[in-house]
């Protein structure tokens, strides 16, 4: 696979994430995958390059204590890198993942994403660390800006994936933990001289507000053995200048510095516990690599952290902020060395099941399910669309439609109301002037074939091709004087005003509901005896200025054939402009040829009958119609 990945920071080993990152694509290397990265930093061949963001300095100053950078957004080099891309797997959810998942969605290029950024790592630097409010808006707005368009998120620990369920997160969680490497195994060696005399408690982790170094400091001053305890923090952070005036009470002030994995390893070869005391963590890789060496862990048991989980039993864990609590297990283990010989066996045993290359399978898991969904998910949108491109009935054409409208189960569909009817003849007598102006002048609309509507005296159907917006005015048109009902979709009922003016117009909702259609049918049929016109788009759908005869539905025809009654097509075709219309009209003119009326066969059985009128009604406007066309089809618009 050609593997993309997307961190903010990459260079460095100075942060959990970026130490993640680099061990992911190294690793996926080795499996034999292309893997390149988008990040800031400096020029390499398997590098996308971004610039890094530039704050305020105090700003500045908060961010790097955190071993962190924030990368400025390139579409051109995203785009550029997604194009190369199988599959993008995004770290952060900040501005340049968020931006690339916006072009890799829109590419469709399948994508991933981790889930490396708890909440309480950003709201413990600014001092609101226990604010659930706070912490619960951050997952909203993570979920929001970012992982709602994920299908697959990569969670370092089961906690972190509850947390993720647990604030909505719709995703398949995939616990993956990020791994060690093979050199955290079992492994010890001599203190060094300084130390020959000393108890070292060792913690690695950046210091920060939530990972609580300072719980540990005020531990050791209470536990019996506080004047031999030596701790050391592998770590840097904003807190470093408070932790070494906290230290400062201690009798063996303590250790601060960034350690190189080589340098680390040796000191946890030589360090009697390890304590791991953060209040909020999704995985703390480095408390798995102290206890793979062969330690026994402390752990706070925090609700808001994964690393309780790499405890075996109650005695390495205490209660989260108690440096009480600590000081009293840190003196156990310290007063009972056979036990805690006899664990650090068990605990590197424990560690194996984290190695780095079962987590490598997982992920190769992971990206291949979301490229099998992806897939998918192409090969359901290009099925829709073939659908779509073959259907006759849908609408190429909406219309705003901002109100509701429900068809009630007592909803009169034919207006009956003696004061409505000379309202809408009011109206209708008012406005068919002006709209065959408007009609004559807009789209040269022409009548052809008038004297075939005088062949039927009585109630009669008329159907025609639905090609454009006005066409229903234009049949009204047609008709003039005698009204017409005409059926109408439901949405053209949810538009302001037009619903008032098209009801009043006698246009008559379509209804869901079988009990209403067969209602709505039965209205019609007593219209069309009554000696009324009814005109149907037997098509069902509008396909503006579409110069072919598309698929009826049966609607009309099983009307004509319940009332006996003929159907006359009418023809809308389009015809280049001549005369005065050359000189402003760009689109085609809309005729409309009115066709020989044509009369249901009674020698038929009823569902004969209906599919033979059908047949001949669209056959009769396909042959005219074939008759016109010597160019070709228009766009559809």
């Amino acid at each position: 696979m050609k593997i993309l990945i997307v961190i903010d920071q990459f260079d460095g080993a100075n942060n959990g994430t970026t130490i993640s990152a680099r061990r992911f694509v190294e690793n996926l290397r080795k499996l034999g995958h292309e893997v390149r990265v988008v990040s800031t930093g400096k020029e390499d061949e398997n590098k996308y390059q971004v610039k890094k963001v530039k704050f305020l300095p105090i700003a500045e100053s908060i961010i790097s204590s955190q071993g962190m950078a924030f990368a400025k957004v390139d579409k051109e080099i995203l785009e550029e890198a997604i194009d190369w891309a199988d599959i993008v797997h995004f770290y952060l959810p900040f501005m340049l993942s968020i931006k690339g998942m916006e072009i890799a969605k829109e590419k469709g290029k399948p994508m991933t994403a981790a889930f490396h950024v708890q909440p309480e790592n950003i709201t413990y630097t600014i001092g609101l660390g226990k604010k659930e409010g706070v912490n619960d808006k951050i997952y909203s707005l993570f979920k929001n800006a970012f992982f709602d368009n994920f299908r697959h998120i990569h969670c370092p620990s089961n906690f972190i994936a509850n947390e993720l369920i647990a604030h909505g997160y719709k995703a398949k969680m995939h616990v993956i933990s990020n791994g060690i490497e093979p050199v955290w195994e079992y492994y010890k060696e001599e203190k060094p001289e300084e130390f020959k005399d000393k108890i070292v408690l060792t913690m690695v982790g950046r210091l920060s507000g939530e990972k609580r170094q300072d719980v540990l400091i005020d531990a050791v001053s209470k536990s019996k053995y506080a004047d031999k305890i030596q701790l050391i923090f592998a770590g840097k952070g904003p807190k470093l200048s408070t932790y070494k005036k906290m230290g400062g009470k201690l009798k063996n002030k303590p250790i601060f510095n960034f350690y190189p994995n080589e340098e680390l390893k040796s000191i946890l070869g030589y360090t009697d516990l390890y304590i791991h005391t953060s209040d909020a963590e999704i995985e703390a890789i480095s408390c798995i690599e102290a206890i793979a060496t062969g330690l026994v862990p402390i752990i706070a048991d925090s609700q808001k952290s994964a690393t309780p989980q790499f405890a075996l039993d109650e005695r390495s864990k205490f209660k989260v902020g108690d440096s009480d609590d600590l000081a009293k297990k840190i003196d156990y283990w310290l007063d009972n060395e056979k036990e805690r010989k006899e664990m650090e066996f068990k605990y590197a045993e424990n560690a194996k099941k984290y190695k780095i290359e079962n987590s490598m399978k997982l992920v190769e898991q992971m990206f291949l399910e979301e490229i099998s969904d992806n897939n998918k998910v192409i090969e359901e949108k290009k099925e829709q669309k073939e659908k779509e491109e073959n259907s006759d009935d849908r609408h190429v054409f909406q219309m705003w439609e901002p109100l509701k409208f429900e068809i009630k189960d007592n909803y009169k569909f034919v207006i009956k109301n003696g004061f409505v009817q000379m309202l809408s003849n009011t109206v209708f007598f008012i406005i068919a002037p002006i709209l065959y102006i408007f009609n004559k002048i807009a789209f040269g609309f022409k009548i052809e074939g008038k004297e075939n509507l005088k062949k039927v005296k009585a109630g009669r159907i008329t159907i025609s091709n639905h090609v454009h917006q006005m066409d229903c005015t234009m049949n009204g048109l047609i008709n003039f004087p005698r009204r017409m009902y005409y059926p109408s979709l439901k949405s053209n009922f949810k538009i302001p005003v037009i619903r008032h003016l098209i009801r009043l117009l006698y246009a008559i909702p379509i209804p869901d509901k079988k009990s209403q259609k067969e209602r709505f049918m039965k209205e019609l049929e007593e219209v069309v005896e009554e000696g009324e016109t009814v005109h149907i788009y037997p098509e069902g759908s509008l396909w503006p200025y579409c110069e072919r005869i598309r698929k009826f539905k049966n609607g009309a025809f099983r009307l004509a054939v319940n009332t006996n009654t003929p159907i006359i097509p009418i023809l809308y075709k389009f015809e280049e402009p001549t005369g005065i219309f050359k000189l402003y009209k760009k689109k085609k003119c809309i005729h409309a040829e009115i066709l020989e009326p044509i009369y249901p066969n009674l020698k038929l059985e009823k569902a004969e009958r209906i599919e033979d009128l059908k047949q001949r009604s669209r056959n009769s406007l396909e042959d005219k119609n074939n008759e016109i066309i010597v160019s070709t089809p228009l766009e559809y618009t």
